[in-house]
């Protein structure tokens, strides 16, 4: 009888570290403002893989923990509470089950390590291991770094200035060595070591916790000594995302939701804007290739003076014997052609428009993971509202404005999370970043505000003014510093206006890119090999 009581009784104990975590990580991502929360939230799991010796067990506890974890922070992704679609619940669904596969994939790995080298000081393996876990996740089509813990600080404005150093993967490793020094106090605590050695040990906490405060920025070296400035408005529409896909059956109705923008631009612009911004897939047609409605597009631009960006559906046809076998076919023929979410800039009293396709691509909701491999998969797997087999797009454009003379970037909405893919284009001449996206399908939720916030990272690193342009919110301006200017509500029709600069100066990050996820990468390689090799010798 004694027996069982101490096995329920260590049960509850474990299950207590891992839920510990689980909601301590788990409020630590926006829209919550805790961040400072995810700097003790690995503390109860790494106490728990000190308790648990068979792997079997501990693979449970962490499949657990981060089953917990990623239900609080990705409730929205299943679209449960708006538009109720079957494809999109399914999807969050298997996200569910997926992601804590995958963050248990570097708790299992810290594990090995933990229990081959068999020392307390082993624990200071867990930040390298998990960096180049969040860095691994960010690569490859089956991409989703939503969840990267350097997101977690987006409200602390003044811990995160050293990300144009780092990137966000520096603020990851900073989280980590707090909870790898917390773990320390508690241990020591739980172990009775002299209350002097424990002072020292919380006054380095301190201090680490304290010493991105002290990074000291320029704020004249980021700014255009030239005095250009932009004048930006950004269109949000709130339209339905749901119903435009519906409506998009004939080519007369996506040309007259076309036309919707154009007279939402006309109603809200004024003499002194140089540049305006409209959503992801604002436009369902691929507009410059049809020459009437191109021309009264223009001819509207031209009118207006205005310079517009806009999401658009881009179509590229093919010859059967030359399409890729992830291309659609149009029905009744032999023609095949692959659709591109797409974004086109066109400039009054130009001929020109320039235009970029989405190259990351959200898993299974735009495109088949490694759909090229697996094309027999694109059918059953096809997302009603039909934006489920995107082409991938193999793009470099950096859009020059003649009218405002600047050079500057529009990612498309899942894009923005890539920080070294955006970093790419900053450091080949981008001078101010446009992020355009539509948020609508997930309802009023956690996931826009958390997309929004993300944006403050990109800004930072690259020392760049962000505009954001959400279809139904959240829309917003950020300074290089990671202030949000104008916030728009959800689910509002909305225009905002903000002045801004582009800029030329290139941080450390942009130019060196993820070079600490790179070095811890190699210490992770490192650590396995001595783990390998010390096991080895001691059998």
């Amino acid at each position: 009888m004694k027996s069982i009581l101490n096995i329920d009784s260590s049960k509850r104990f474990f299950i207590i570290l891992s839920l510990s975590s689980a909601i301590l990580l788990g409020i630590s991502f926006p829209p919550f403002q805790f961040g400072v929360i995810a700097c003790v939230a690995f503390v109860p799991f790494l106490i728990l893989a000190d308790s648990i010796e068979s792997y079997g067990r501990f693979f449970r506890y962490a499949y657990f923990t981060f089953f917990v974890f990623s239900m609080l922070a990705l409730y929205w992704v299943g679209g449960f509470t708006h538009g109720k679609d079957p494809y999109l619940m399914i999807a969050g669904v298997a996200l569910y089950l997926w992601e804590p596969l995958v963050l248990s994939i570097p708790a299992m790995v810290y594990f090995f390590v933990r229990k081959s080298l068999k020392s307390k000081y082993s624990v200071l393996a867990f930040p390298f291991i998990w960096i180049t876990m969040e860095w691994l996740y960010a690569l490859g089509e089956l991409a989703f770094p939503w969840l990267t813990l350097g997101n977690t600080q987006t409200y602390n404005l003044e811990k995160i200035q050293f990300a144009d150093i780092t990137g966000v993967y520096g603020i990851s490793f900073w989280v980590l060595v707090l909870n790898v020094l917390t773990y320390f106090l508690v241990k020591d605590v739980q172990s009775g070591i002299l209350p002097k050695n424990r002072y020292y040990l919380a006054a380095v906490i301190l201090m680490v916790y304290l010493l991105p405060n002290f990074y000291r920025v320029d704020e004249h070296s980021f700014q255009n000594h030239e005095g250009k400035k932009i004048n930006v408005g950004i269109v949000q529409p709130n339209v339905d995302p749901w119903n435009k896909w519906e409506n998009a059956n004939t080519f007369l109705g996506r040309w007259m939701q076309s036309k919707h923008y154009l007279d939402l631009i006309g109603k809200h612009i004024n003499k002194d804007i140089d540049l305006v911004v409209l959503p992801e897939s604002a436009i369902l047609l691929n507009l410059p290739a049809h020459y009437e409605q191109m021309q009264e597009f223009k001819t509207v631009i031209d009118s207006l003076n205005v310079s517009v960006i806009s999401g658009y559906v881009r179509v590229q046809y093919y010859e059967p014997e030359n399409a890729p076998p992830t291309s659609s076919a149009i029905k009744g023929s032999n023609i095949r052609y692959d659709s591109f979410n797409s974004i086109m800039f066109v400039e009054p009293n130009s001929k020109d428009v320039q235009s970029y396709s989405k190259m990351r691509l959200v898993p299974f909701a735009e495109r088949i993971p490694y759909a090229n491999k697996v094309p027999f998969l694109i059918e059953p797997l096809r997302w009603g509202v039909g934006i489920s087999n995107w082409g991938l797009a193999n793009d470099s454009t950096i859009f020059e404005s003649k009218n405002f003379g600047s050079k500057f970037i529009s990612m498309v909405c899942y894009e923005s999370i890539f920080p070294e893919f955006i970093s790419h284009f900053v450091n080949n001449g981008a001078e101010f970043l446009v992020f355009i996206t539509n948020d609508s399908w997930w309802g009023n939720t956690s996931g826009a505000r958390q997309h929004n916030q993300y944006a403050v990272l990109r800004a930072i690193e690259n020392r760049r003014w962000v505009v954001r342009c959400a279809n139904g919110g959240i829309s917003s301006f950020v300074d290089p510093m990671g202030g949000m200017f104008d916030q728009t509500q959800m689910y509002t029709e909305a225009y905002i206006s903000h002045q801004i600069e582009p800029l030329k100066n290139k941080t450390f990050y942009s130019i060196h890119g993820d070079w600490i996820a790179r070095i811890c990468a190699s210490i992770t390689i490192f650590i396995l090999l001595i783990s390998i090799g010390y096991g080895f010798f001691r059998k």
